[in-house]
């Protein structure tokens, strides 16, 4: 009876070992702090990268009430247009279009003041899977897009 029992146990936790999620599922389920904290490491970026509060990213972005759930940016502490975003988002053709809509201000500003680092705001990464929104803007953009696609389970 005991072995019996023993058996069937061990079939039980080999099968749940088994089982593993995908990364389109681990995308899903990890929150955009970590995600963007991620990125910016991946990238190298960190020396000068800070997190932007909650409350500011609203005022960065000009979201429509309720779009975003949860996000996570960090923009460049020097003169340069390195940016990054992840965001949780239930509608993301909205999420998209107030990116462009950051992306392209921010140029405006760019352009006279560092014209150098419109380039990498023309070419910024925004992808999203549904439900995830993230946007890259550094020098790496074959690095930022791979970033990207790796934690959208592309």
């Amino acid at each position: 009876m005991l072995k019996k029992f023993v058996t069937s146990m061990l079939a039980l936790f080999m099968l749940a070992g088994c089982s593993g999620a995908s990364s389109s599922a681990s995308a899903a389920t990890a929150d955009p702090a970590s995600e963007a904290a991620k990125i910016v490491e991946d990238l190298n970026l960190s020396d000068h990268m800070d997190q932007v509060q909650d409350r500011i990213v609203s005022g960065l972005f000009f979201f429509d009430e309720g779009v975003v759930t949860q996000s996570a940016v960090y923009i460049a502490n020097d003169k340069s247009a390195d940016v990054v975003g992840v965001f949780e988002t239930t509608d993301a053709d909205s999420c998209r279009s107030a990116i462009q809509t950051y992306l392209d201000s921010t140029k405006t500003q760019m352009q006279n003041y560092y014209p150098d680092e419109v380039f990498k705001l023309d070419n910024a990464v925004v992808e999203d899977n549904g439900s995830t929104v993230i946007l890259i803007a550094c020098s790496d953009l074959e690095s930022a897009k791979k970033e990207a696609d790796s934690i959208l389970g592309k």
